[in-house]
Parts: C-alpha cells; structure tokens; sequence
C-alpha cells in the first residue's frame, strides 16, 4: 500500500521541528574563566527515539525501515534508511565512528541520526547557532539541579583540579519549534525602514524558512520584502530629490551671498576659499561628485572678480 501523503508532504512534515524535549544538549566545550566562573557551550541534537516516532508518524511503520554494515576497517558503523515515498523507495546511507562510551550503541544511533538528517530530519539544527548554557558551581553532584558537569581547572593538566558545576540547556528560538512562529520575523520586514535592515530581516526570515521546509513562509517573505523594497527606494529617491533641491538652493544662495555681492576682491577670494571647502565636504560626506559644482563656484568667482576689477 502506497503513502497517501505526496511526496512535498512527506519532505516538509519530516523537516518539522521538534519538540523542545526531544532535543539533547552536549557539552562540546567547558572551562572556567579568568574569574572562577565556569562556562559550557553545548550544541542540540535529536534522539534517537525522536526519529524513529518522527517516520512512525510521517510514513507509517511500514513506510521506513534501516539497515547497519560495518564501516571498512571496522571503525564504526554505516546505517542505510529506506523511506517510501508514494510507491518508490528512497535509500540513504552514513556512518558513525564507535563512541567512547557504549561504543557499539553509540556507532549505530550516531549512523541512524546522521542517515535522518540527509531526509532532513534534524536538519535544522544545523543552522542553530552554538550556545553558551546557563552555568553556576555546586558543590557536588547530589546538590546540582540542572546537568553536572566536573570541569579542569587548568586544560593543559586535565588530571589536575576541577571544578564541580551544574548547567541548564538554553532555550530554542520559537522558529525552531513545532507551529513555529514567523510573524515576528515577518514584521521585522514590513517595519524595516532602510534597505540595509530590509535585507538583514528578510535574509534572517529566509534561513529561518528554508530550514524548516516552510515554503509558505519563504514565499510570504519574498512578497513582504519585495514590496517594501519598492517602498523604501520610492521613499529614498525622493528623499534624495528633496535633499538635491535643498543642495542647489543653498548653493545658489552661498553663490549670491559670498561670491557675487562680495564688496571687495579679499573678502570674495576668502569667500570663495571657504565656500569651496563647504562645498567638497558636503560632496564628500554625501558621496556625490564635485566637479560641475566646483566648475559652478569657480565660474561665480571669476565673473565676480572681474566685475570688481573693472570697477563694475
């Protein structure tokens, strides 16, 4: 019997996030700082048991199935998953290596969750950023409320003193829980109010969608941004329209005030000087060449200066 579901479905329901307690935090690394404070910084992974529930769920317990073959040189281990999709039968193959503790166990769980991921189970946790969890010493273990963890004083002698600590998994973001919730990233693009922010929340709203497999979501994005791109580049041209005309007015006037009525030749070369220097930062700050306004005070000057030597 075929999976009712198409095959879309199927990839994006296997893509969903997971609940938050199906989610494991290891420790990648700890230490303690300059001031005695301990630090964990742990990434997620999904359980095992988690996957499992996921393609019991999402295909049926028909509709998947595993099978496990020695690495070559006996390494670890390489998983092979099948998942139906409609009437075919999609395989997939990764390995793990043995792990320090339960070795066996470990080399087969790790095949499976690295197998999942190219189904995108899990896949999202990939674009997670690494954590810094919640972390206070303790006294020892029967007193810790969160995670024990026993951390070297000094990394270069790891059989010397250690500290005793307990630490809390830090909280997923809401876009990587099951009904995640975008609005707040879609607002983010509706309120942005240049192009510079526009393209940060969009790009962030993008990941987030692509890495949960909503498509909806993406495709809400590129609509709002493009949309308010149009907005903004309306809004700065004229914004630049209204600046360019504020620019000519007053450099018409500087020109009618310091060059032109200038009562004598000192004070229209003094003039002339500052104005010229007025003029290169305002052009400089602006990004905006300066030569045909130059050429415009440059002009001024000279037609000012003659008259005033012609005793006009």
């Amino acid at each position: 019997m075929s999976n009712a579901k198409t095959s879309a479905e199927i990839q994006r329901l296997l893509a969903d996030p997971f609940e938050a307690h199906d989610i494991e935090w290891r420790v990648q690394q700890s230490g303690v700082s300059g001031k005695s404070k301990p630090w964990v910084m742990v990434i997620p992974y999904i359980t095992n048991r988690a996957i499992q529930q996921r393609l019991d769920d999402v295909v049926g317990i028909d509709g998947w199935k595993n099978e496990y073959k020695e690495a070559a040189g006996g390494k670890g281990y390489l998983c092979g998953l099948s998942v139906r999709f409609g009437d075919n039968w999609i395989t997939k193959w990764d390995g793990s290596e043995y792990s320090q503790i339960e070795s066996l166990k470990g080399a087969l769980s790790g095949a499976m969750k690295r197998t999942a991921v190219q189904f995108g189970i899990g896949r999202y946790l990939y674009s997670l950023d690494t954590e810094f969890a919640t972390c206070a010493p303790v006294e020892s273990r029967f007193v810790a409320n969160g995670e024990f963890i026993n951390i070297p004083l000094n990394k270069s002698n790891k059989n010397g003193p250690r500290m005793s600590a307990e630490w809390f998994p830090p909280e997923l973001p809401d876009w990587a829980l099951p009904k995640a919730k975008f609005d707040k990233y879609l607002d983010a693009i509706e309120q942005a109010t240049s192009l510079l922010t526009l393209r940060e929340h969009y790009e962030q709203a993008y990941k987030f969608a692509a890495v949960v497999n909503r498509i909806d979501i993406r495709d809400k994005a590129i609509e709002i941004k493009d949309r308010k791109k149009a907005e903004l580049e309306a809004k700065e041209q004229e914004n630049t329209l209204n600046e360019n005309k504020k620019f000519h007015a007053w450099l018409n006037q500087s020109i009618k005030d310091r060059i032109v009525t200038a009562e004598n030749e000192s004070v229209l070369n003094l003039n002339h000087k500052h104005l010229l220097q007025e003029l290169k930062g305002h052009c400089r700050a602006t990004k905006v060449d300066s030569s045909n306004f130059v050429a415009q005070v440059n002009q001024a000057h000279t037609e000012a200066l003659n008259k005033l030597k012609n005793g006009v």
